[in-house]
């Protein structure tokens, strides 16, 4: 280590020598320890203690010295004494390695049945369900207190299946005056709403037997709704029968609304259906049609009674009436919500564009005026209506040196969150950062996405700027990452590399490992089958999950079927609907005889989780021409003017 740069790090707390070095001064400086730290972690794993003691004693004073003896106390966390575990816990009390030792040394203690050391050790603010009934079974009495029962009912009173850790409650509970037949009937209706079938099955065998018939009757309408009309139960008046119709209609609705809503209609003279029933029932019948478009679905809305009046039932008339250029309804249906949902940039887009299609162009100007200075999708499209140049506002995020410093000092989850990245430990790495984050003000949040820019560690800068409410830092929040695989593979596929660039910024937020529940892998979401398909298509090898998993394959892969889908469906609008939603739900949504004006048919789009993310892919391409230092493409441009019909 040469003179300048050691005396650089011994003035890094006061001033920072370059700014390599303000990005990350530990880097260098804690390269030896990171070495043996990980060799340690190694030699523990290994069973050579020996070696294990020897490096961790050097290691005292590194960032990461708690890690090792967590890993040595877990290790032999059966033997271990309560105040050993005790010590570890007030150590670790700023990490989130206390937590983690906290319950897997509860699980040990209830599977034990060590019932003191672990009402001592519970933490009553855990999440943990199989930890709640742990606890329950540690604190019951006989007869059990009334406390406790509210707590075990509360925790039996759901709509899935609790884990088997909470089966010796729930049998107390079983056995207790609480269990009623009310109360069985309120988790079945859980269990219904959940769609858990087999659950209510299970729980009917514990009603009185005149009443099992009734849930029997409800799975059978519940998975064929339109038979309700001629099960001989549901003939004649009565709460049960009430109850399994309005969710008979409210399911039939999802394949066939025209049915639902005229059978609905018919059922009201003879059964005595609560306001509540009615409300809710007519609002999810409306809102089935306004998702499949049918003209009626505006008046359908219309008379959703106000206690059932919702910001999605708002929302579905006012596009009910945009999909049918109903302009004046549009208008009344945009001036009545309330205010926070008004000044939404799509309401506000819609509002002017009905004015002007009313002949109204001076009251639309101001609104569409100052839409166009915001840096959204319809910011954007109403800069092209006013055939502006688009507002990014691009402003940065600042702190010195010194400020970056000082945050890690205070906060030292944070620091350890950035060793533990270099050490490429980064699950381990995410948990300290949500950790260190979690309680920061919407300033020291700032800090933290930039110090988490300055790391290379882009998602965390992306979600940890998200949530410090500054969302004008483009250079942060927009990196250009992997722009050269994009390039490479954008040029002979003839797309256009902000939008491919969009689609990753919208599906990953640039985590290369990530894995959604559906089980999408990489930064552009591929679904196995799907990355396997493009492969064969390629004459490449098959993927497996982890060649899916690195950025170079995923994006080729992901490029093309980006490609296919939009030669299938000829323009970047669908193909960006497909690449969520699937072609096949594209198809179905196309217009079904008259062409529609794109951004109207964006607006329109059945599912929210579509909606907005075309919404966003097709701001995000439009931010990224400008990070790729490329020609921004306006939107009027990027789009068809017109959806083709089916």
């Amino acid at each position: 280590m040469n003179a300048g740069f050691r005396n650089c790090l011994l003035l890094w707390s006061v001033l920072l020598c370059t700014n390599a070095l303000a990005a990350d001064p530990y880097s260098l400086q804690w390269a030896a320890d990171r070495t043996s730290f990980l060799a340690a972690r190694q030699a523990l794993r290994d069973g050579q203690t020996a070696r294990f003691e020897q490096l961790a004693t050097q290691l005292r004073d590194y960032p990461l010295y708690i890690y090792l003896r967590y890993d040595q106390l877990n290790a032999r966390l059966a033997t271990a004494d309560e105040a050993e575990v005790r010590a570890f816990l007030a150590e670790a009390a700023d990490s989130p390695l206390a937590e983690r030792l906290r319950q897997d040394r509860l699980e040990q203690l209830a599977r034990q049945q060590q019932w003191p050391e672990f009402i001592t050790l519970y933490n009553p603010d855990t999440l943990d369900v199989a930890l709640q009934c742990a606890y329950l079974r540690a604190t019951q009495r006989t007869p059990p207190t009334e406390d406790w029962l509210d707590t075990a009912t509360d925790l039996w009173t759901v709509g899935h299946a609790q884990p088997t850790a909470c089966d010796p409650v729930f049998d107390v509970l079983n056995a207790s005056p609480r269990m009623t037949a009310t109360l069985i009937w309120q988790r079945i209706r859980l269990a219904m709403d959940e769609n858990t079938l087999s659950l209510a099955a299970f729980l009917a065998k514990s009603l009185p037997e005149t009443e099992r018939a009734w849930v029997s009757v409800w799975r059978t309408v519940h998975e064929r709704p339109s038979t309700a009309a001629t099960q001989p139960r549901l003939q004649t008046d009565g709460p049960q029968a009430r109850e399994i119709l309005a969710d008979a209609a409210r399911r039939w609705a999802r394949s066939d609304a025209v049915a639902a809503y005229q059978w609905w209609a018919s059922l009201h003279n003879r059964y005595a259906f609560s306001a509540d029933q009615h409300a809710q029932t007519l609002r999810a019948i409306a809102l089935q049609a306004a998702y499949k478009r049918l003209p009626v679905a505006h008046t359908w809305l219309a008379e959703v009674p106000e206690s059932a009046r919702d910001e999605s039932v708002r929302a579905w008339q006012a596009r009910s009436a945009l999909l049918y250029r109903d302009w004046p309804a549009l208008i009344d249906t945009i001036d009545a919500m309330p205010q926070d949902e008004a000044k939404e940039g799509e309401w506000r887009y819609w509002w002017a564009q009905a004015q002007i299609a009313l002949g109204n162009g001076t009251a639309a100007q101001p609104v569409l005026r100052a839409l166009a200075t915001e840096r959204s999708y319809h910011g954007f499209l109403a800069a092209d209506a006013l055939r502006m140049s688009y507002s990014l506002k691009h402003r940065p995020i600042t702190a010195t040196d010194v400020e970056l410093a000082e945050l890690q000092r205070q906060h030292p989850a944070l620091l350890r969150a950035g060793e533990l990245l270099r050490a490429q430990l980064i699950y381990d790495a995410r948990r300290e950062w949500t950790f260190g984050t979690r309680a920061l003000s919407p300033r020291d949040l700032e800090r933290a996405a930039l110090l988490a820019h300055r790391w290379n560690w882009h998602d965390r800068a992306i979600f940890t700027a998200g949530k410090s409410g500054h969302l004008d830092d483009l250079e942060l929040r927009f990196p250009v990452l992997h722009a050269q695989d994009v390039q490479r593979v954008a040029a002979p596929l003839q797309i256009d590399p902000a939008w491919v660039m969009g689609v990753m910024r919208q599906e990953s937020a640039f985590i290369v490992d990530v894995r959604s529940a559906a089980g999408a892998l990489g930064l552009m979401q591929l679904m196995p089958g799907t990355g396997a398909d493009m492969a064969r298509l390629l004459k490449l090898p098959k993927p497996d999950s982890v060649d899916l998993l690195q950025a170079g394959t995923n994006i080729r892969l992901g490029s093309q079927y980006l490609k296919q889908t939009l030669d299938s469906l000829g323009n970047k609008v669908l193909a960006t609907a497909a690449y969520n939603a699937g072609p096949g739900r594209v198809r179905r949504w196309l217009p079904q005889a008259q062409p529609m004006p794109t951004p109207l048919w964006v607006d329109t789009i059945p599912f929210s989780e579509t909606r907005g993310y075309v919404r966003n892919v097709l701001a995000f391409a439009t931010i990224y021409d400008a990070r790729l230092q490329r020609p921004i493409t306006p939107l009027h441009t990027r789009m068809p003017a017109n959806i083709a019909p089916r």
